[in-house]
């Protein structure tokens, strides 16, 4: 029994919670941290969902009737405070918001029921309270790996272009930790990459709450399979580099050129126009020719022989601020591809206009 009391559900300052305590709502010191104690008791503040005030992710999430929990930075099962939290019959209070600036809920008494090594310490808590807590938590629910599952490549591509070209109206903070990073060394932090795409993939709103980020999770793992980069915050990041490009001749004199074929030859363009293409057609073919290179080979390895080529955007008005859109990519084989570069070559070197054709936006084969 706590010494202590507090009710379910309802919401509370720190403030308040350090006058109940008996500190006269003093927030500084002991109570500035997220696990403060007082005699023998302690006060477990998480931010489910969110950064806390110092924009850091803790990854705190409801599983069920438990809250998965992380202490401090550095932190580990061997401190003090986690030692004094975490062992039988301590008594601890448990308060959780999933805004950062919210008031805290009070969840009730914690007990400790898993501990990891990991550094920092992640805790489960068995909360006595549970089923007075359940209004408002299916919001803070993560989304199960098959939901997460059904982003593809075109939605993280449209994500990806979408904050580069800007776009702010999202709930995701800064990165901490990792950061993508798209062809031309530019970097985006993963949640933000992978909320904007889910929520297009899915139909709604996805917050921070939906879903973890981090090595091995579904989230780095999708944005990776899209094409991206993920390196962490003290790793530098590397554009493609012209030594990549099959077609040395780009690189002579052809500045323009160069930084169209780069952006062709973007891992995450190649695979969001295939996936987007492949959705909608049920299948891959040559938009020139015609030519399905499963059906001819007999075998689905064949689709790498078809490539994504950049139609629609002249490459004397392409500039460094240019934003490729799916729209603007076509599916060719390789031998159309290459003729394709090949007349581009030979019309810009004559200061040909480059505007294309008009497209059949129904074609299929």
């Amino acid at each position: 029994m706590s010494k202590f009391s507090f009710t379910v559900g309802q919401k509370y300052k720190r403030e308040q919670v350090s006058q109940i305590a008996g500190d006269g709502g003093d927030i500084g010191g002991n109570w500035a941290t997220g696990y403060p104690s007082k005699d023998g008791v302690t006060f477990i503040f998480a931010n489910v969902g969110n950064p806390g005030q110092t924009g850091h992710d803790y990854d705190n999430f409801f599983d069920g009737p438990d809250l998965v929990w992380r202490g401090r930075n550095g932190s580990t099962r061997h401190h003090a405070s986690i030692v004094r939290m975490t062992r039988p019959g301590a008594v601890v209070h448990v308060f959780w918001r999933a805004g950062g600036r919210d008031l805290f809920t009070y969840a009730g008494l914690g007990a400790a029921v898993e501990t990891t090594d990991e550094i920092p310490v992640r805790v489960r808590w068995k909360l006595n309270a549970h089923n007075s807590i359940e209004t408002g938590l299916e919001a803070i629910r993560r989304l199960p790996v098959e939901e997460l599952s059904k982003v593809r490549p075109e939605h993280v591509w449209e994500a990806v272009e979408a904050l580069l070209g800007g776009f702010k109206n999202h709930p995701f903070y800064p990165s901490t930790d990792y950061d993508v990073v798209t062809e031309d060394g530019k970097r985006l932090p993963p949640k933000a990459v992978f909320g904007i795409a889910a929520t297009n993939a899915l139909g709604f709103s996805v917050g921070p709450y939906h879903f973890t980020a981090g090595v091995s999770s579904p989230c780095f793992r999708i944005i990776e399979n899209a094409g991206y980069k993920i390196v962490s915050k003290d790793e530098p990041a590397l554009s493609i580099s012209l030594a990549d490009l099959d077609e040395q001749f780009w690189s002579e004199g052809r500045t323009k050129l160069v930084t169209h074929r780069k952006r062709e030859r973007s891992p995450a363009a190649t695979k969001a126009k295939k996936s987007q293409f492949k959705q909608k057609h049920g299948k891959l073919f040559c938009e020139k020719c015609g030519l399905c290179p499963v059906e001819h080979y007999g075998t689905e390895h064949a689709e790498s022989v078809i490539e994504v080529h950049h139609r629609t955007v002249q490459v004397q008005a392409m500039t460094p601020e240019h934003r490729t859109t799916l729209d603007m990519l076509q599916c060719l084989c390789a031998n159309c591809h290459r003729l394709e570069h090949r007349l581009l070559t030979q019309l810009t070197d004559l200061g040909t206009d480059l505007s294309p054709p008009a497209k059949d936006d129904n074609l299929s084969y």
